[in-house]
């Protein structure tokens, strides 16, 4: 069984919205590659983030940590994350951490972008 190579991709923009592609496992490998693609993005005073997950296929606690340092950079700039196309274990990983109440999720990110809230 091949395992898919884990990436961290900066996509364009969806409006307002700065689209990050994650792939792979979100585990303590990816963490610091998105970390300094969230980081960048905030020295850029780049507040709204979406997290595009469609193509996660696992993510533990540290990428969790990930996502609120995501969540915490982009709301000191006024702005705020959301994901978009978590699968199923990343979802259950949201829920069971209550982190779905915190982060606003959506099915893709056409939907991310276009709602309301900003």
């Amino acid at each position: 069984m091949l395992v898919p190579a884990s990436s961290v991709r900066r996509t364009g923009d969806c409006g307002p919205w700065a689209v990050v592609v994650l792939a792979g496992e979100v585990d303590l490998c990816l963490v610091p590659e998105l970390r300094e693609v969230i980081d960048a993005l905030t020295a850029e005073d780049r507040a709204w983030l979406v997290l595009d997950l469609e193509q996660v296929t696992f993510m533990d606690s540290s990428g969790l940590g990930v996502l609120v340092y995501g969540i915490r950079g982009a709301e000191a700039l006024g702005g705020g994350l959301r994901l978009a196309g978590p699968g199923v274990q990343v979802r259950r990983l949201l829920e069971l951490t209550g982190l779905d109440g915190v982060v606003e999720v959506y099915e893709d990110v056409a939907g991310a972008c276009k709602a309301p809230g900003q």
